[in-house]
């Protein structure tokens, strides 16, 4: 995935998803979803993600044009190529 911050310009990241575990918090429910980013630097991104979360990301992707296109990705979809170096 390529991933851009505001706090870097323009610059854009490649990332990965890298881990997706229990949340070691007391009895939350939650998980965490760690992202590594590998170019043009390294990062570790780690994310906590609750139920309010989850609804939200399947109600985005439940939309029928979004949904389409997500299956068309997992079926045929290629890698997301580096950024272009300037």
């Amino acid at each position: 995935m390529k991933v851009n911050s505001t706090g870097l310009g323009k610059t854009t990241m490649v990332a990965h998803f890298a881990e997706l575990s229990k949340a070691e918090e007391n009895g939350s429910g939650a998980m965490v979803l760690n992202i590594e980013a590998t170019e043009p630097v390294h990062w570790s991104i780690k994310a906590t993600v609750g139920g309010d979360d989850l609804r939200m990301f399947a109600k985005l992707l439940l939309k029928p044009s979004i949904l389409f296109r997500a299956i068309w990705l997992v079926c045929f979809g290629k890698s997301v190529s580096s950024p272009e170096k300037k």
